[in-house]
């Protein structure tokens, strides 16, 4: 399941004069500086386009683009300033509904889950900072793992906590949840071992079960439901990029890789973790803004903890 958000804008008459098709065909010309190749980029009939550009121009009553014929240069067609100012406010808008839309989804469906991805909790650190098993630690009257289990139910077609920590492996075990205990040293272990434990069996080939998968560190108590459902909702719509979280210029975990990533995820050099992706690809990345700052703060220390408790 996926949610699909179009944004159409109507005049006083309700009439259609902008949405996608007419933004596509703005992009296009701005690429190619005629609106004849835009038209033609799009399978389009130039006679088509002429209309979609005065429509939308009548009911907003300033030109989208200026447009020169013959001369030297052969003639040609460039966005306006206020073109280009329309446009970005266009997206900006249309990408915030969007983003709304998919937070929504948590609250309205909570019980289904989003298209084929998988989610990889990732709950072997050690703590050392802290000075014990930091998971375990009470924070608002549950273990601190309990949010992140609490936040990642139901929205995933498969879950798997990786770690090596006998405690959290029972607290799973109890609640039902697929838990991975091991003893390997480095976080691409943690990634390995995951990963390859979201395919129900051997005979399963792990790059047609899921589409693809999320990792969530087990130390991010304000993570939000919808933050992840917006993740998981954007990672079902647009399959082929990565998705992850920040706050302005921050970023942050989760991140959610898509399938062509997996072979990589599955051999990371043994000290390196997501982020050895993330700096190789970066421009299938995008990000998700989440509500506060906060929702970003992972525990380390017991100061840490004291911190986020009392917001």
């Amino acid at each position: 399941m996926k949610v699909v958000t179009r944004i159409t804008l109507v005049d006083d008459d309700g009439q259609k004069f902008f949405g996608e098709g007419p933004a596509r065909l703005l992009h296009a010309l701005e690429r190619s500086g005629s609106l004849r190749a835009a038209a033609a980029s799009m399978d389009m009939a130039y006679t088509k386009a002429l209309k979609i550009l005065k429509n939308a121009e009548d009911a907003l009553g300033f030109p989208l683009t200026v447009r020169a014929t013959g001369g030297r240069g052969g003639g040609g067609s460039r966005l306006t300033a206020a073109g280009k100012e329309w446009l970005i406010r266009y997206e900006s808008y249309r990408d915030a509904c969007t983003l709304a839309s998919r937070r929504l989804y948590s609250e309205f469906f909570p019980d289904r889950p989003v298209g084929r991805l998988g989610c990889v909790i990732m709950a072997s650190g050690l703590g050392k900072r802290f000075g014990s098993n930091k998971l375990m630690a009470d924070f608002k009257g549950k273990p601190l793992i309990q949010w992140t289990l609490d936040v990642t139910e139901k929205i995933f077609l498969r879950r798997v906590v990786v770690t090596r920590h006998q405690e959290v492996e029972a607290l799973c075990r109890k609640q039902g949840i697929p838990v991975i205990f091991h003893d390997l040293p480095w976080r691409s272990d943690t990634i390995r071992l995951g990963l390859q434990a979201l395919s129900p069996s051997l005979d399963q080939d792990l790059y047609h079960e899921l589409d693809g998968c999320m990792f969530c560190p087990g130390d991010q108590p304000l993570l939000r439901p919808d933050t992840i459902a917006a993740l998981a909702l954007s990672a079902a719509s647009e399959k082929d990029l990565i998705w992850r979280t920040a706050w302005e210029d921050t970023v942050g975990s989760p991140v959610l890789f898509p399938k062509w990533a997996f072979p990589e995820l599955l051999t990371l050099p043994k000290d390196k973790g997501g982020s050895f992706i993330l700096t190789k690809y970066p421009e299938q990345v995008r990000k998700i803004p989440v509500r506060d700052p906060y929702e970003l703060m992972d525990i380390d220390s017991p100061e840490d903890l004291k911190f986020l408790s009392e917001l």
